[in-house]
C-alpha cells in the first residue's frame, strides 16, 4: 500500500486551505512593516514614567516630576538640563556643513548618493573628484 503523496505534516498531506488567498509575488506586501520589534525595556520604562510617584503632594507621574526637575535646574543655569529639555521638546537640531570653496561645493553636489555614502563610510573620494589644495585637503 504505497502512496505517491508526499507527507507534509504530522498527520499527512496538508489540505489546500487558503491557497487562493495567499500572498502572491509581485503584489504589495500585506505587512510592509514586518513583524513589530519587541521592546520590553522601552515598554517597561514608558510604564514606569507614566505611573504616579508615591507620596508626591501634586500627584505627578515620574515623567512630570523629572521634567519639572530638569526645568528647575535649567532655570538655575544648568546648561545640560536646558539642552536636554530643548532636545526633548523640540527635537535635536540638525547639523549642517557649509562649503565655501565653490569648486568643492560643485563637486560634492555632483556626487551620487552611492558616492556620498562611500565617502561617509570610508573617507574615499571618487576618482574624478578635483585634487585637494591648501586647507581643503581630503582626508587620507
Amino acid at each position: 500500500m504505497a502512496e505517491n503523496r508526499q507527507r507534509t505534516g504530522f498527520r499527512g498531506p496538508s489540505p489546500d486551505v487558503g491557497i487562493a488567498s495567499r500572498w502572491q509575488p509581485g503584489c504589495p506586501s500585506p505587512n510592509p512593516g514586518g513583524r513589530p520589534k519587541k521592546t520590553p525595556l522601552s515598554d517597561a520604562c514608558r510604564e514606569v514614567l507614566a505611573s504616579p510617584v508615591p507620596g508626591d503632594p501634586e500627584s505627578r507621574t515620574y515623567a512630570e516630576r523629572i521634567a519639572a526637575t530638569l526645568a528647575e535646574k535649567a532655570a538655575k543655569g544648568d546648561i545640560r538640563a536646558a539642552q536636554e529639555l530643548a532636545d526633548r521638546a523640540e527635537g535635536k537640531a540638525r547639523q549642517s556643513v557649509e562649503i565655501e570653496n565653490t569648486t568643492l561645493r560643485a563637486a560634492f553636489e555632483r556626487m551620487t548618493k552611492t558616492e556620498l555614502e562611500t565617502y561617509a563610510a570610508t573617507a574615499k573620494l571618487p576618482e574624478w573628484f578635483p585634487p585637494a589644495r591648501g586647507e581643503y585637503e581630503a582626508p587620507h
